[in-house]
């Protein structure tokens, strides 16, 4: 080696040679004459094979002595370039004669053409005699073959329609917002890594999150999660996807860079969960292989311990695969799990969670209204974009039962797809002129009930036709305490306070007999009120009687709605269902456990005097659980966007939000 040194230092006088440098330079030479003298006796070698293939191949009767002169002739003038022609393994002892084959002559330039010509006339005679077979006879009348040609087309528009017999495809909700969806078909389970591979290494248009649907065409369904894990050869801790819901949300966050594969699930069982994760971190890597083959992975990992970070409050375990940011990642926060394939995907996935958490938390405090009696492409992206809690069905939107029914029951399965929570579709059906199904039989007027029983009986067969409609919540029944001239007054029991909460109190048991939510209202009270307090802010001194609601409260109505009047002793400047001290009064005489509902906000006299941030951040501030929007002054869309604006700039309370979204949200799974 020094010897090596020295050599190449009187070659290059002008360059010094690291230690490192030297011993690189000495097992390259090193390497080279090692394979200079593997390939000289690899030749040595190769030669010698050839001479003994030679000898062998050469007849014994070569040594045989010729006895005969023409025999000799015979020999001398036999050809030496021709090989043998061997039909079978040549024998030793037998003769081997070599018979010289004359060298077949080229064609002339005619003759190729000639020769082409002939070729490409029989392929049409071929192709002719199939296209005969298949077409048809050309012996059939005009009349047949115009029959055939519609009997071919309706054949081959029939593959598009649903096969008789076969279940439709159910796709679960989307646990995260994405910018696009790509379904992948696959003829089974087992082709999944190969379609997902081939989609990965494509150019994907959408750049940030897209949906994508794995759907098994011999089984017709969607891939679950426990088909995905099957499929990609996953090996998870026995237990874990017990613990996970099986309906998951596939997606691919998209970069100019790379494209990185994840999913998110929720969280069914909590209890011992944590424990099978750090356990599975010791394997997870070696179980996740054939996943991350499909990804690209083609080193191995240049990390085998798991870290901890953190990105918007939410703690997450990676392992670094490679440098360019392909790795496991995983967290459990809130109920969803979330894994991964790179730092930046689980960073934005998490953001995306929370917005759409945000997102969906916040519009269930909405009770909207909308245009139409069916359901239209803007009502449905209405749903995607601001996931409502609730819908207020007018006389716009009714028109008989085959219509009510098919809307209602649209209505649901649109809320259920997008938020996995049922919706509340309300309706004022008070009976008498509040009668937003008209075509209902049971509309008797509250004025004409006359006793408890009979209360019982109207609530009973009224939310019993409610319920076959799809409507779950009542907006009925009236307790205003009223008099002779006052607005409300055919709309009100027309008795004394106890003998109004009494009727109220069955009528609300007779509803909820019959399965429908009740919300009782307007506290504390319209009464006392010539005009129409729907067209004109109204005022009063005092706050009216009550106690017939307290009389109705045991009847245990969910929700509870307030009147949008000035109650100068409860509150001298803000409508009851603004101030904070309105609701507190509510609570301290009704109790806490019935949802506060506000009267609809969509009113011309509150909008000239507050603007819709106003209104919007006043009713949460002061405890409202809900609030109704109808549309019926004012856009429903527009108040929306400024609702959820209000909320992303921090203008809402945040606590006040999370406080009610956590009621609604409980009161709406209870319902399931």
């Amino acid at each position: 080696m020094d010897q090596g040194s020295n050599s190449n230092q009187k070659n290059n006088p002008q360059r010094s040679n690291t230690p490192e440098e030297e011993k690189l330079e000495f097992l390259k030479r090193e390497e080279i004459r090692t394979m200079q003298k593997d390939v000289a006796h690899l030749r040595e070698g190769e030669a010698q094979t050839e001479r003994e293939r030679i000898t062998e191949l050469k007849p014994q009767e070569a040594k045989r002595e010729i006895s005969s002169p023409a025999e000799k002739k015979e020999r001398t003038e036999e050809p030496k370039m021709e090989e043998p022609k061997a039909e079978g393994p040549i024998e030793k002892g037998v003769p081997v004669t070599l018979i010289p084959r004359e060298l077949p002559k080229k064609l002339s330039p005619l003759q190729k053409i000639i020769v082409r010509a002939g070729a490409v006339l029989i392929l049409l005679l071929i192709a002719g005699f199939f296209y005969w077979l298949i077409a048809g006879k050309p012996t059939e009348t005009p009349g047949e073959e115009e029959t055939a040609t519609t009997t071919s087309e309706e054949t081959t528009e029939q593959p598009e329609e649903q096969p008789e017999g076969q279940p439709e495809i159910t796709i679960p909700p989307s646990l995260i917002t994405t910018d696009a969806t790509q379904t992948l078909e696959t003829i089974n389970a087992g082709e999944a890594p190969l379609v997902v591979s081939g989609f990965l290494k494509g150019e994907i248009q959408t750049r940030g999150f897209t949906r994508v649907l794995l759907e098994d065409q011999t089984e017709n369904k969607v891939l679950g999660l426990n088909d995905f894990f099957e499929a990609f050869e996953i090996q998870s801790p026995e237990g874990l996807l017990d613990k996970l819901n099986d309906d998951f949300t596939i997606f691919i966050y998209s970069t100019q860079n790379a494209n990185r594969l994840g999913f998110v699930t929720k969280v069914e069982q909590t209890e011992g969960l944590l424990n099978l994760l750090k356990t599975w971190e010791g394997s997870m890597g070696k179980d996740t292989e054939k996943l991350f083959i499909a990804l690209g992975q083609e080193e191995p990992a240049i990390s085998f311990t798991f870290k901890t970070a953190f990105h918007q409050g939410v703690g997450f375990r990676f392992l670094t695969i490679s440098r360019g940011d392909l790795g496991i990642c995983y967290a459990w926060f809130d109920d969803y799990f979330v894994f991964t394939s790179s730092f930046e995907s689980m960073q934005k996935a998490i953001e995306k969670i929370k917005s759409g958490q945000s997102a969906m938390e916040i519009g269930q405090l909405l009770i909207i209204g909308f245009e139409g009696k069916t359901i239209t492409p803007e009502l449905e992206e209405t749903f995607r974009k601001y996931h409502p809690g609730g819908v207020l069905l007018l006389s716009k939107n009714i028109e008989n039962e085959t219509q009510l029914k098919e809307l209602t029951e649209g209505l649901q399965a649109l809320s259920l797809k997008e938020t996995g929570l049922p919706l509340l579709i309300a309706a004022d059906q008070e009976g008498g002129v509040i009668s937003r199904v008209n075509f209902a039989e049971e509309k008797t007027p509250q004025s004409e009930i006359d006793n408890s029983d009979e209360a019982y009986e109207v609530g009973l067969v009224r939310g019993q036709e409610m319920k076959e409609l799809g409507v779950n919540l009542v907006l009925s029944p009236v307790l205003d305490m009223t008099k002779e001239g006052d607005f409300l007054y055919e709309r009100s029991f027309k008795k004394p306070s106890e003998e109004t909460g009494k009727l109220a109190k069955s009528l609300i048991l007779g509803q909820n007999t019959a399965g429908i939510l009740t919300a009782l209202k307007h506290f504390p009270g319209y009464g006392d009120i010539a005009f129409n307090p729907e067209e004109k802010l109204a005022e009063k001194e005092n706050v009216p009687e009550i106690s017939q609601f307290k009389i109705a409260m045991a009847a245990n109505p969910e929700f509870v709605m307030t009147s949008n009047v000035i109650y100068k002793d409860v509150d001298p400047s803000l409508p009851f269902t603004f101030s904070p001290e309105g609701i507190q009064f509510l609570k301290e005489n009704l109790g806490s456990d019935a949802l506060i509902i506000s009267d609809d906000l969509a009113q011309n006299y509150l909008l000239e005097k507050f603007s819709l941030e106003e209104m919007f951040n006043k009713a949460v501030s002061a405890g409202v659980d809900m609030l109704i929007f109808s549309g019926w002054e004012a856009d429903v869309g527009q108040a929306l966007d400024v609702f959820f604006t209000s909320f992303q700039r921090g203008e809402l309370s945040r606590e006040k939000i999370e406080e009610a979204v956590s009621r609604v949200i409980n009161f709406k799974q209870s319902m399931l």
